[in-house]
């Protein structure tokens, strides 16, 4: 455990007790420890909380290439903002998208698993997502919706996957590529109920040939891996593309929400380099 109790697991109610320690044996033996380590390091420095996502790249040498299809920034440093993103590899998306943000403006939230809102100095900008199929996760699932309108409503930022759900391989074949699944409408509804602008990334690579077999196996196998994952991260590059903002007017004449869905991951995945 760390100084501070943090659990570090993806062993959750999602999944039955045989899977809750499948996924907890399996941490410990893939990277949970060196994590921990990390994360004790970093209470120890006393960090302000503004810093958080900088200093999480820091502790694991991820070094973020970013590629502007404009040859500019567009995050604008004010006004409602949603930033979509495919979900390549999990953990590090997240902290490598609210890490660019925090560079230009600090009025955010991160829309996640809510695993990851065991960070205390990042607690209040995580709105939890609960993927378990439970009267309970359906209550905080619509809290979570109704608070993230009311950041975009104060003129903040929503940081969200569409597809809910980390890139996958549809079949186990060296050359195939790992995609999101299906893109739910929910980031659809909210860019037409606030009006606020779409800014997409797009993020190069996928996780390891284990992941996409143990995928495949089940939702246990796969969230065991979840730290093995962001370990074999550290040190490496991570190439995320940023695309031009696209106006809430834009998104209003398209009005039908499967369209609006389908543009926004066609604006998504349209930044991939191989496309």
């Amino acid at each position: 455990m760390s100084q501070n109790n943090i659990a570090f697991t993806f062993a959750t109610s999602e999944v039955n007790s045989f899977g809750r320690a499948l996924i907890q044996v399996t941490e410990y033996g893939t990277g949970k420890i060196q994590l921990i380590k990390l994360y004790d390091q970093y209470l120890k420095e006393n960090r302000s909380p503004e810093n958080f996502w900088h200093d999480a790249i820091d502790k694991l040498q991820i070094k973020i290439e970013t590629y502007f299809i404009d040859n500019f920034n567009p995050i604008p440093k004010n006004g409602r903002l949603i930033i979509i993103a495919n979900h390549a590899f999990g953990v590090v998306d997240g902290v490598t998208m609210c890490s660019l943000l925090t560079k230009v403006r600090q009025d955010y939230k991160l829309i996640t698993h809510k695993v990851l809102r065991q960070a205390e100095a990042v607690k209040d900008k995580i709105i939890p997502f609960d993927f378990a199929q439970t009267k309970k996760a359906i209550a905080t699932n619509i809290e979570s919706r109704k608070e993230a309108e009311k950041v975009l409503s104060q003129d903040g930022v929503i940081l969200i996957f569409p597809s809910g759900a980390i890139s996958t391989k549809p079949k186990i074949k060296p050359k195939i590529k790992a995609v999101d699944s299906e893109w739910k409408q929910f980031t659809s509804k909210l860019a037409l109920r606030t009006k606020s602008p779409v800014l997409p990334m797009f993020f190069e690579g996928q996780n390891s040939e284990l992941f996409h077999i143990a995928n495949k196996m089940g939702q246990a196998f796969r969230y065991s891996l979840m730290m093995y994952e962001l370990k074999r991260r550290i040190g490496k590059k991570v190439k995320v593309h940023i695309g031009s903002l696209i106006p809430s007017k834009t998104i209003k004449e398209i009005g039908d929400l499967k369209e609006i869905t389908k543009f926004l991951r066609k604006k998504t995945y349209e930044l991939d380099p191989d496309n």
